[in-house]
């Protein structure tokens, strides 16, 4: 089957708003059509890690695998028609598209949704996954305030939508437990660029907090982040943290840790239970106990941190671990949070 998987995949990039075509015999194996958000594949984030899982499926359980790539949200509902005119299972990704399932989903009960980000409930075909991300964020924090050099770090989002709210969150939380361990203050700036889909004001913004003197910026920004990689590349001394999937190696060192989002082991589990005939419709909220969402080796940057960094985050993902962390999910809770002890021992 390997050679069909591949005859499919090769239109992904013509594909902007019409439905994969499937012989008769791919009909057969359950076709997968993912639909993105306007970030679209490439985004070295997101959209990558959900089409990662789709592929992993395909490899696994012989399956006609396709893709449409939305260009705006307008497009969403036409694109899920579109996929589920001709796909058995649907992946649709991203909190925003989430209401043009709702739509959709009623009117094509033989065909598995499967929404990545945002609740859609009540159709038995679909069956929804979300994230801690706060729980993510949290981590990022942690590392990037135990690394600074100059007290101040920084943060580029995407849309404010509430799974990247909870993002920065976390991310000013983790922040904030490294000061209460340590004493030392440290300032966080996170800076909105209202899209995902925006390179150029991706690095406009990186290049401000840069200015500003922060030496870690965290990327939360979909394709937008691809800007906020070029400016951090041309900044010898500042760092960048990666969202959503594992680019520790892109630059050794370079990229000081990722927050892991398993997107990938989402749609993977969505998909099996459509080819295992167990399909259940229904919403799953995944976060650091569950395995799905975490941090990267870092083998390459560990070196860069004090043994006093190291530990607590260490500590900070034993306590998410253990369950014994609460982290905000709004910027604005973070002031009246009380931060966990990053200094006690296991």
């Amino acid at each position: 089957m390997r050679k069909a998987v591949l005859i499919l995949v090769m239109p992904v990039m013509l594909l902007a708003s019409a439905g994969a075509v499937f012989g008769a015999a791919e009909e057969q194996k359950l076709p997968v059509i993912m639909v993105t958000d306007v970030a679209g594949l490439g985004d070295q984030g997101f959209n990558d890690a959900a089409w990662a899982g789709v592929k992993r499926a395909a490899k696994e359980f012989a399956l006609p695998i396709d893709v449409i790539q939305s260009r705006d949200q307008a497009d969403y509902v036409a694109n899920l028609s579109a996929a589920a005119e001709r796909a058995k299972v649907v992946v649709s990704v991203g909190f925003i598209i989430a209401d043009a399932v709702k739509r959709v989903a009623p009117k094509y009960p033989d065909t598995h949704f499967i929404q990545i980000e945002g609740t859609v409930s009540g159709p038995p075909n679909v069956h929804s996954y979300g994230f801690k991300s706060q729980e993510a964020g949290f981590l990022a924090g942690v590392v990037a305030a135990a690394y600074t050099k100059t007290g101040k770090v920084g943060a580029v989002t995407g849309m404010d939508i509430p799974p990247v709210e909870a993002y920065a969150a976390g991310y000013l939380a983790g922040v904030k437990a490294v000061e209460a361990a340590t004493g030392r203050r440290i300032e966080a700036t996170v800076l909105s660029a209202g899209t995902f889909d925006d390179p150029v004001k991706g690095k406009s913004l990186a290049d401000s907090l840069i200015s500003r003197n922060c030496d870690v910026v965290f990327r939360i920004a979909g394709n937008t982040g691809v800007g906020v990689w070029e400016a951090v590349k041309a900044a010898p001394s500042v760092k960048i943290i990666w969202e959503d999937i594992d680019r520790d190696a892109v630059a050794p060192g370079k990229v000081l840790a990722s927050t892991l989002k398993r997107v990938d082991n989402a749609v993977f589990q969505g998909i099996q239970m459509a080819v295992d005939r167990t399909w259940e419709a229904g919403h799953d909220v995944l976060g650091y106990r569950e395995g799905a969402v975490g941090l990267s080796k870092m083998k390459d940057s560990r070196s860069l941190f004090s043994d006093e960094g190291l530990s607590m985050i260490e500590r900070a993902k034993f306590l998410l671990g253990r369950g014994e962390v609460k982290v905000p999910t709004k910027r604005a809770d973070v002031t009246a949070w009380l931060p966990p002890d990053l200094t006690a021992a296991k």
